[in-house]
């Protein structure tokens, strides 16, 4: 019987970073996916960062919820959740410091509406 991969995950630790302390190359690229919810890794100046986007839903906003790491099939998958909330409450997107050293072969996006 397979093990569930949720007893073999890792969180991860990150920094939420203010607009301000954005690397201007992370800026830069967020114009592409700001209209679509993603969840993207960005590797740069040897820190992996996170970008989450939470797409055409202009009323409401995100929060990060968790960024945890697992194994599957020998991959590194990053699974990062995010809640939208209301936006007063929230961000049009996300970008965090992690304390990972190499970046995942992919990425799944978990999201859900806070009710």
């Amino acid at each position: 019987m397979p093990k569930m991969f949720m007893d073999e995950s890792k969180p991860v630790d990150y920094i939420m970073l203010q607009k301000n302390e954005i690397p201007e190359k992370i800026l830069d690229m967020m114009g592409k996916y700001t209209d679509e919810e993603r969840a993207l890794a960005v590797k740069l100046d040897g820190k992996i960062y996170v970008v989450v986007t939470r797409g055409k839903d202009a009323n409401k906003g995100i929060e990060m919820n968790s960024i945890k790491m697992f194994k599957e099939e020998d991959k590194n998958v990053m699974k990062v959740e995010v809640v939208h909330k209301n936006k007063e409450e929230s961000h049009p997107y996300i970008v965090v410091e992690t304390n990972l050293k190499e970046l995942p072969d992919r990425i799944e996006l978990n999201s859900k509406v806070e009710k």
